[in-house]
């Protein structure tokens, strides 16, 4: 049998990924500040533009992770948050991650508020990893891991332990 995830449970970034973000949203910080202090007129608001996004992007930057708990998960990525209840996860599947400059690969889930042929998938782009053979059992691992956690929270879900509501 494999091993659920312990609730509550954060898978974040690596290092090497987490480090380059915030060093190139810090320097980028920096600029803006620089940029504000000695620039005349209307480079000041630019520079304060620059600076509160840089500020605003440095701080997702360090949020990007997937947060598993009772409730469901949320996947926070750089540009929103996304959150779905363990009761809407139909299933879970590796998918392309859509990611700009490269193939890259991340776990899915197909999720249904209440109605399953009305299914949309939730590509979750915090795990998302360049397509290598060890990103692959990453997700392999994880995927079952996932599995395994939804099959117990059906087991013990009142609301959609049904077995007419399993895919």
């Amino acid at each position: 049998m494999t091993e659920a995830f312990v609730l509550p449970h954060r898978i974040r970034l690596s290092l090497w990924q987490r480090a380059f973000m915030a060093a190139t949203f810090t320097v980028t910080l920096l600029l803006a500040v620089s940029v504000t202090a000695m620039a005349p007129g209307a480079s000041k608001v630019f520079g304060a533009a620059m600076g509160v996004a840089s500020a605003v992007m440095l701080h997702r930057s360090l949020r990007m992770a997937l947060v598993i708990d009772a409730a469901g998960i949320t996947s926070r990525t750089m540009e929103w948050t996304h959150r779905a209840s363990w009761c809407e996860i139909l299933s879970v599947e590796l998918a392309d991650a859509g990611s700009v400059g490269g193939l890259s690969t991340a776990l899915a889930v197909k999720t249904s508020k209440g109605q399953p042929h009305k299914a949309r998938r939730l590509v979750l782009r915090a795990l998302a990893g360049y397509s290598t053979r060890g990103t692959a059992a990453r997700l392999e691992k994880l995927k079952t891991r996932f599995e395994a956690t939804l099959a117990d929270h059906r087991a013990g879900c009142a609301t959609c332990g049904r077995p007419s509501d399993l895919p």
